[in-house]
């Protein structure tokens, strides 16, 4: 006959009774919410208790004494108090607002370096002065063309990347970092490949077709370098080697004119060198990762028998192919939202073709129409500061609420994401039309701009309208990734890109402003439908949300 729980307390001594007293207050001391027996003998273990210490007191082991006492822990608690820690447990901390502003200065430093040259040179961003027409439309292709191949990368490896960042998962850490770099290569090697099959049926010029290709390859490598430096948030690593690059550039190129005579020369010299700079700082990180020794220290504090996943970084691989095709919207959404930006500039380059003799290339970079939109896109520089100082936290709050909420509450989440919503909107979308009115009338009194196309400035003019639509579009973009449900936006981009390609192929032959109302139309497409999508969304926003992540 099985005894009862009553029954064998009478059978134990006053000494055995309050020594099991002793050990449910030490237990409910250092765990307020005990859920089972086995969450009872853990934590004797973690006190440092034995079976020999528990047989002197009339107990068979540390399960007899858990049972024993599981029955009356609870008796223990300080219910308010122990409420409080445990849903402590669970709650994230926001950081500071400074914090995230100087964050989000220093990832966009680089694209903030380029609009400063663009603004004391009037030079295009991409930074291309008095080189043959041919010369510059082959690195400027090249560009492009490296930028949207990797974009789509980005977006899948950055994602897989602060997964297991989070988690602290060193051996997925190398794995997805080496799986970057093999995808790139094959990617890199098949885009090299089809730029010397099109040039050689083409009749280009090999050595235009070579720049083409080394410049696809190199900002390439160097985007995917850096995401590790961007992931780990690592400023100065940033701001530090972009300085340098952009220094380099001007001093090179112009103060090195007595070594070098040739300019196209001196040019890809002045690009090399800062190249060089820039990897350094990626290559350090990228070994750094890749050579990361599992962690041999364990706090104090934890349990003997505690090991976390940084001890080995022998874990369970992933497969590829189901994380590829799970973050196929990202990979998506990244690569055609770059096209629906910037696939004007190249069909703008068609209107500029340029003859080599005998040979007539089908593009020509285009510097009337980089000017005027290259600088419309000033106007998203403070909408996207103030979307990530506002939006960032957003998760963290997301999951606090979620934590400290009752069941019956639930539309606390919606009303906290609605709220946050429109106050980000409002702003964001204020900044930016703000910028673009400085922008219109400041712009063309500037001296660099004295000299520039009348066609120049309209383009601006209208591309800042544009990039108003794109600003009202990459705000619904933060809410809609709140939830991970990227395929909407992922088919919004598709469209707005064959918007922009469509509209700019038919109406750009009567003029270059023409290439520029449909990038206005295909981001005007962009930010109703996202808008419309969030709305819906919104709707049953909480239960969205707690079906992902809850």
């Amino acid at each position: 006959m099985i005894k009862s729980e009553y029954d064998m307390t009478l059978e134990l001594s006053s000494e055995a009774r309050l020594f099991a007293q002793k050990v449910a207050r030490s237990v409910i001391e250092i765990e307020s919410n005990v859920n089972n027996i086995a969450d009872v003998v853990v934590l004797l273990d973690v006190l440092g208790y034995r079976n020999e210490d528990v047989k002197e007191y009339g107990f068979d082991d540390l399960f007899d004494l858990a049972n024993h006492i599981y029955g009356f822990v609870d008796a223990y608690e300080d219910r308010e108090r122990s409420r409080e820690d445990y849903v402590k447990t669970f709650t994230m901390p926001i950081g500071g607002t400074t914090k995230r502003i100087a964050e989000s200065l220093g990832m966009l430093f680089p694209f903030l370096g380029s609009l400063l040259l663009l603004f004391l040179t009037g030079a295009s961003l991409w930074m291309v002065w008095g080189l043959p027409a041919q010369v510059s439309t082959a690195l400027v292709v090249g560009v492009f063309l490296g930028l949207v191949v990797s974009e789509g990368m980005l977006h899948v490896f950055s994602k897989l990347f602060n997964f297991y960042l989070e988690q602290g998962n060193v051996g997925e850490i190398k794995r997805v970092l080496k799986k970057q770099y093999a995808v790139a290569g094959i990617v890199m090697s098949g885009t090299v490949g089809l730029l010397f099959a099109y040039g050689y049926f083409s009749h280009i010029p090999l050595g235009l077709v070579a720049i083409s290709s080394i410049s696809t390859v190199t900002i390439s490598l160097h985007r995917l370098s850096y995401m590790v430096i961007f992931a780990l948030k690592k400023l100065v690593h940033i701001i530090l080697p972009y300085s340098a690059a952009f220094a380099t550039i001007f001093v090179v190129y112009f103060m090195s004119s007595s070594l070098i005579h040739e300019a196209t020369v001196r040019y890809f010299t002045a690009l090399a060198v800062a190249f060089s700079i820039l990897s350094v700082f990626a290559v350090y990180h990228n070994l750094k990762i890749v050579s990361l020794k599992p962690s041999s220290k364990i706090s104090p504090d934890a349990p003997h028998f505690y090991k976390p996943r940084a001890l080995t970084d022998k874990t369970l691989q992933s497969n590829f192919r189901v994380q590829f095709w799970e973050s196929l919207p990202n990979f998506l959404f990244g690569t055609f939202y770059f096209i629906m930006m910037f696939s004007d500039r190249i069909i703008s380059w068609s209107h500029n073709p340029i003859k080599i003799g005998d040979v007539v290339l089908p593009l020509g970079f285009n510097s009337v129409y980089h000017v005027g939109a290259d600088v419309a896109l000033t106007i998203m520089v403070p909408a996207t500061i103030i979307q990530y100082v506002m939006a960032s936290p957003l998760y963290r709050q997301i999951n606090n609420v979620s934590v400290t909420s009752r069941v019956s509450e639930v539309e606390n989440i919606r009303s906290l994401i609605r709220g946050n919503y429109r106050r980000v909107f409002a702003i964001s979308i204020s900044a930016s039309v703000i910028t673009a009115i400085v922008i219109n009338l400041v712009v063309p009194q500037l001296p660099a701009y004295h000299g520039v196309a009348s066609d120049s400035i309209q383009i601006m003019r209208i591309a800042s309208i544009g990039n108003i639509f794109l600003t009202v579009f990459s705000a619904n973009a933060v809410y809609v990734g709140v939830i991970n449900k990227l395929k909407p936006l992922a088919f919004t981009v598709l469209i707005s890109a064959i918007v922009v390609g469509a509209g700019g192929l038919v109406f750009g032959r009567y003029g270059l402003e023409y290439i520029t109302i449909s990038y206005v139309v295909s981001t005007a497409v962009a930010a109703a439908l996202s808008t419309l999508y969030l709305r819906r969304t919104f709707r049953n926003f909480s239960s969205i949300f707690f079906a992902r992540y809850v």
